[in-house]
């Protein structure tokens, strides 16, 4: 009997995974991105950072793993643009990457063609292009990627291409349309030195408002 009940559940589970449908969505995005440093080496606030204001553009692909649960993974694009002034002294920053998120995915449905999604997961982020530019009293420098160890003085002194972070978020749906609200950081901070004086590191994090259509 209890072999039959085992055999039974196998059979449902399958069954749930088999119906589970999977689906496809492209997006674009609203794209704040915030940089600080540690608190514990320059003694100011994590709020206290600078904010690049910009867009993406994500490609999702939604796999159903039992009913109404979902693992998201695909492909995006951001890219983000800040400037901080203090007197006539001004420094321009540019940040763009491609992002593999992996998110665990439960969806309400709340009404007839209308769900709502929480969501949780890690993401993997390539830094293609991150560059300052320092602009003073009418003059300005070249812009300066801050993975260039020859522009930046030392290896010390350069940022990481490759970072790893958390996201929750939560998507609304009504029929093919898509609402989607996103925050999450980083688990590998996008600078990190070990210095006599401490270790300095600047840590990103990021709030997304995307629009998107399902398919």
């Amino acid at each position: 009997m209890k072999k039959i009940l085992m055999a039974a559940a196998l059979l449902v589970a399958g069954a749930s995974i088999a119906n589970a449908e999977g689906y496809n969505r492209v997006a674009l995005s609203y794209d704040m991105q915030h940089f600080s440093m540690n608190k514990e080496y320059t003694g100011a606030d994590k709020s206290e950072g600078r904010n690049l204001n910009g867009f993406g553009v994500a490609y999702t692909h939604g796999f159903g793993v039992a009913e109404n649960m979902f693992v998201e993974t695909g492909l995006g694009f951001n890219a983000g643009f800040g400037t901080e002034s203090v007197g006539d002294y001004k420094q321009k920053m540019q940040n763009m990457n491609f992002k593999v998120p992996v998110n665990y995915v439960y969806r309400f449905n709340v009404a007839d063609g209308i769900t709502i999604a929480p969501y949780a997961g890690i993401n993997f982020k390539l830094n293609v292009a991150t560059k300052l530019r320092d602009e003073y009293d009418g003059q300005k420098s070249d812009w300066v990627s801050v993975f260039d160890k020859d522009k930046m003085g030392s290896d010390d002194l350069t940022w990481n291409r490759f970072q790893m972070g958390w996201q929750v978020g939560v998507g609304f749906s009504y029929a093919k349309y898509y609402l989607g609200i996103q925050y999450g950081t980083d688990f590998i901070p996008a600078y990190s030195h070990k210095f006599d004086g401490g270790t300095p590191k600047v840590n990103s994090s990021n709030l997304n408002i995307a629009v998107g259509y399902t398919f």
